[in-house]
């Protein structure tokens, strides 16, 4: 198996000496609006730079590119002064929460077409064709139709399909092992799986990268309590479109606030906070509201 290191200096890269002064997060972006000055921003990098690298090394874990941590690192800055750009600070959305659609975007987006002469259409079909090179792999890579029929069994898969996949993955410069282990910056060695399947996972589909503008744009044409009831039953920040906060009663070894995902709400708590009394009144709103959102998206299938 082979070990990925990174260069210390990576996880350090925004670190400010002498230390800046250490306010909230918030009350740097809020000074950066005010002054106009960017200092606040390397301030604010400063400080956040232990929980970038952290969400960093989520995408790192999620589609197994422990090799890619400064590029993913880049991608994520860059998410993050998009949102600046966009961000309203007269909402009253930490910043932190509010840049979490941007930076998960533009992550996305580079892991979904880095490539030699290839790009995947989707992170589903990245994931397959990751999923492919690995099992291949793990048959040293033989081409006989005894060798593929096996790989499109464990794949669910025709073997033609397979045949396809597996030449659409060579174009990729990812092929990587089944199993790989890797260094974090405390020089703990981990060993991860191959890309996890996500396709039947609800969050994963309704937030998938590929969709995000067509999907954005009729969700807003939804009336204000069925786009409400929606946030509420996904688990999603109904303002920024978010799928985590950040929890300021539990903080983490660094005195920053963790970040988790928004609790999903079941019927009859949706009900209730919309004074319906019947949970099955904020069933079938919420069913209707999904029926809307997937005739709005049958024309970009």
């Amino acid at each position: 198996m082979a070990e990925i290191y990174t260069e210390p200096n990576e996880f350090k890269r925004y670190a400010l000496v002498p230390a800046p002064p250490k306010w909230d997060l918030q009350e740097y972006i809020v000074a950066y609006f005010k002054e106009k000055d960017n200092k606040y921003i390397a301030w604010f990098l400063h400080y956040y730079e232990n929980t970038l690298n952290a969400n960093v090394q989520k995408y790192m874990r999620q589609f197994f590119m422990p090799e890619h941590f400064t590029d993913i690192k880049q991608a994520y800055i860059m998410g993050l002064l998009k949102a600046l750009e966009n961000y309203d600070i007269s909402v009253g959305t930490p910043f932190t929460v509010y840049k979490e659609r941007y930076t998960e975007r533009e992550v996305l987006n580079y892991i979904r077409c880095i490539r030699t002469g290839y790009t995947a259409q989707s992170l589903a079909e990245f994931a397959k064709l990751r999923k492919a090179m690995a099992i291949w792999d793990k048959y040293e890579r033989s081409y006989t139709d005894e060798t593929l029929k096996m790989i499109a069994d464990e794949m669910g898969e025709e073997t033609d399909a397979v045949k396809h996949i597996l030449l659409s993955s060579l174009l990729n410069e990812n092929a990587v092992e089944l199993y790989r282990k890797y260094a974090d910056e405390d020089g703990e060695e981990s060993t991860e799986e191959i890309v996890p399947d996500h396709s039947n996972n609800p969050s994963y589909l309704f937030f998938k990268s590929e969709l995000y503008s067509c999907l954005w744009e009729a969700f807003d044409k939804l009336n204000y309590e069925e786009q409400s009831m929606l946030a509420q039953y996904f688990g999603f920040c109904l303002e920024c479109k978010g799928i985590f906060y950040m929890d300021y009663k539990d903080l983490d070894e660094y005195g920053e606030p963790k970040k988790k995902l928004i609790p999903k709400m079941m019927y009859t708590d949706i009900a209730t906070d919309h004074e319906y009394s019947s949970a099955n009144t904020a069933k079938r709103i919420c069913d209707k509201a999904i029926k809307k959102l997937k005739e709005a998206m049958a024309d970009w299938r």
